[in-house]
C-alpha cells in the first residue's frame, strides 16, 4: 500500500472517532476514511504537540505580520520527520504546508504534495507582497484542486496544477426529509448576516430559528417577532444529532451571508441536499452548486432584505413545492455529489501524481 501522511488544520482522529460511533458526517475527513478501498494507507499527522520552541516561533512570526505564509510550522517538522518511506503528503487544507511546498519548488522535498484549496489563497492587505510566495506555494504542490471552480481558475492562471473536486455529504449518515416541516431554519458559524434574515422572517410573520456562535450574537436577533435564537460558545457549535433533528422540521435551510468573497456556506448547502431540504442561500460565486438552475432553491441577492421576505414566503405558500425541490437535492446526492465521490477524485489525483 502506497503510505500517505495528512496533515490537516483540525484533529482528523479526533473527527474519525465520532465518524465511527455515528456523531459526524464524513465529508469532514475529507475522503481518507475511504483511503484503503484503493489501496492507500493513511497515517495524520496532528499538529498540536508537545514542541515548546516551534510553537513560540510560529507566534512570534504571526505577532510579526511577515507577509509570507508558512504554515504550521510543528506539524511540517512532524511531517518531515516521517517522510522517509512516505509516498505522499495530502494536506485537505491550504494553510498548513507552505514551507513543504516551497522545498518541493526548490528540489528539496522528494515526496509529492497534494493540498485543497478552500478559500481564496490570496485576500486581503499586502497581497501584492504575498503574491510570489503565493505563486510558489502553488506550483510547489504536485496538484492544488479546489472545492469552487472560480477559486481553481485562480490556481491555474499562478501556474498551479489544479481541478474541481465535487466536496459533498455522507450519503448515509443524514434522516431524510418526509414532511414539509414549518420553520424555516439558520444555521452556521462564518460570515452569516443572520440581521437580515431575521428582519425578513419577521417581516413574512415566519417561524424560524438561528443558530449561532456566541460571537455571531446580536440582541436585534431576539427582537425579530418569531424568530427563536439558540447560541451556542464559540469554542462549541451544536453537536451533529441535535442539528439534524432541527433540520428535519425546518420547511427549508437558510444561508443568509454577508457579501459573498469566501467558500462560505458550502457545509450548510450540502447538509440541506443531503436531508432532502430545500435552500434559501445568499448568492456566492464561490458555490458551485446552481440551486435555482436545478431546481433545489432561491438565490438571494447580498443584503437584501425583501429578496428574503419573497423567498421566505414563497416556501411559506408552497409546501409541497418545498417537497420537490428538497427531494431534487437528495437525488443529486444519491447520484453522486456525495463523500465518496470526492474521497475517489483525490485518489484520482494521488493515482496521477505517483504514476508521473
Amino acid at each position: 500500500m502506497a503510505k500517505v501522511l495528512v496533515a490537516n488544520n483540525y484533529s482528523l482522529a479526533g473527527v474519525w472517532q465520532e465518524v465511527n460511533i455515528g456523531q459526524t458526517p464524513d465529508q469532514y475527513l475529507y475522503g481518507i476514511n475511504y483511503f484503503h478501498e484503493r489501496n492507500y494507507e493513511v497515517e495524520l499527522i496532528e499538529g498540536q504537540g508537545d514542541d515548546q520552541f516551534l510553537r513560540h516561533l510560529q507566534k512570534t512570526y504571526e505577532r510579526l505580520r511577515v507577509p509570507i505564509p508558512v504554515g504550521s510550522l510543528e506539524q511540517q517538522s512532524k511531517v518531515l520527520s516521517r517522510c522517509v518511506g512516505a509516498d505522499l503528503i495530502y494536506s485537505p487544507c491550504q494553510t498548513q504546508t507552505q514551507l513543504l511546498s516551497y522545498m518541493r519548488e526548490l528540489g528539496i522535498l522528494k515526496v509529492p504534495l497534494v493540498c485543497i484549496a478552500h478559500q481564496p489563497l490570496n485576500p486581503g492587505r499586502l497581497s501584492w507582497c504575498r503574491a510570489p510566495f503565493v505563486r510558489l506555494v502553488l506550483t510547489g504542490a504536485d496538484a492544488f484542486p479546489s472545492l469552487s471552480s472560480k477559486i481553481a481558475n485562480d490556481i491555474e492562471r499562478q501556474g498551479g496544477k489544479t481541478r474541481t473536486l465535487t466536496w459533498g455529504p455522507d450519503k448515509d449518515f443524514y434522516q431524510v426529509g418526509t414532511t414539509p416541516g414549518t420553520t424555516i431554519v439558520a444555521a452556521g458559524r462564518t460570515g452569516r448576516d443572520f440581521i437580515t434574515f431575521a428582519r425578513a422572517c419577521a417581516r413574512a410573520s415566519a417561524d424560524a430559528h438561528i443558530i449561532c456562535l456566541d460571537s455571531a450574537y446580536q440582541e436585534e436577533l431576539e427582537q425579530s417577532a418569531g424568530v427563536n435564537v439558540t447560541v451556542r460558545p464559540d469554542s462549541s457549535f451544536l453537536p451533529f444529532p441535535e442539528l439534524i433533528k432541527i433540520y428535519a422540521e425546518a420547511r427549508a435551510l437558510a444561508i443568509p451571508l454577508y457579501s459573498a468573497n469566501h467558500l462560505n456556506g458550502l457545509s450548510s448547502l450540502v447538509d440541506a441536499l443531503a436531508m432532502a431540504k430545500p435552500v434559501i442561500m445568499t448568492k456566492n460565486p464561490y458555490i458551485d452548486v446552481d440551486i435555482e438552475a436545478l431546481g433545489i432553491g432561491l438565490w438571494v441577492e447580498p443584503n437584501d432584505e425583501e429578496g428574503w421576505v419573497r423567498a421566505v414566503r414563497f416556501f411559506q405558500d408552497n409546501p409541497d413545492r418545498a417537497i420537490e425541490m428538497g427531494r431534487r437535492g437528495r437525488q443529486l446526492v444519491d447520484a453522486g455529489l456525495n463523500s465518496r465521490t470526492f474521497a475517489n477524485q483525490v485518489m484520482d489525483i494521488f493515482d496521477q501524481v505517483l504514476t508521473k
